[in-house]
């Protein structure tokens, strides 16, 4: 990750965010948000073709827990509120994908001992190909929104708009385009209702899983 986006961009969203009110998580809070996004990708066709076709908690949560150590430093990750009934994910322009080594040192191992080693093959197969499209939509010059999750027990009470919102406008302020993906149809009319436009609509080769690309220009006031 380049220094300057480091240094500057980063805590200018983080600020955007926590001058909206929302929560700027603290590494102490990674399990939480772990526990959360378990939750909401239960029977997640991406995360259930990880695990070789059938839902595993266990692996899930310590798949999105890998994940966040891995990338604490690089992202902007912050919560509804310190209770975290649901939590985002945003990663700046630049991103291009985990690094194998801190991955596998943030507890890939223990993935491994649970999961088996086909698991790394096919998380890497999946990040390649994510990562592909997003260099071919926006050559990497975009918000990238990693995670998006919401509580089962938290959804339908407005909390995805208190997370989308502020950086959506941050974004605009910036001119900034974001960036997402989805594996499941019935979130792409959330993501269009948030200005988001479906760029591409396919099978993740040799899997069973659709995948969706979508963009969002930044709204420009005259």
């Amino acid at each position: 990750m380049d220094r300057l986006v480091r240094t500057i961009e980063i805590p200018l969203a983080k600020k955007a965010i926590e001058t909206s009110g929302l929560y700027i998580v603290q590494e102490k809070d990674l399990g939480r948000l772990a526990e959360v996004a378990s939750d909401a990708y239960c029977d997640y066709p991406l995360h259930n073709w990880f695990t070789k076709g059938k839902y595993d908690a266990k692996a899930s949560k310590l798949i999105m827990q890998i994940s966040l150590k891995t990338m604490v430093e690089d992202a902007v990750i912050y919560a509804d509120s310190e209770e975290i009934n649901g939590f985002a994910v945003w990663l700046p322009f630049g991103f291009t994908g985990s690094k194998t080594l801190p991955f596998l040192r943030n507890g890939g191992l223990r993935l491994i001992f649970h999961s088996g080693f086909g698991i790394i093959g096919r998380l890497l197969t999946y990040e390649t190909y994510a990562m592909n499209l997003k260099k071919e939509f926006t050559d990497n010059y975009d918000w990238y929104l990693y995670n998006l999750s919401i509580k089962k027990d938290a959804q339908g009470k407005g909390i995805a708009s208190r997370l989308m919102r502020p950086m959506l406008q941050f974004c605009d302020d910036e001119r900034m385009v974001a960036y997402l993906e989805t594996n499941k149809e019935a979130n792409v009319g959330l993501y269009r209702h948030y200005g988001f436009n479906l760029m591409k609509e396919e099978r993740i080769p040799k899997t069973p899983v659709m995948h969706y690309a979508m963009v969002r220009e930044p709204i420009c006031k005259t």
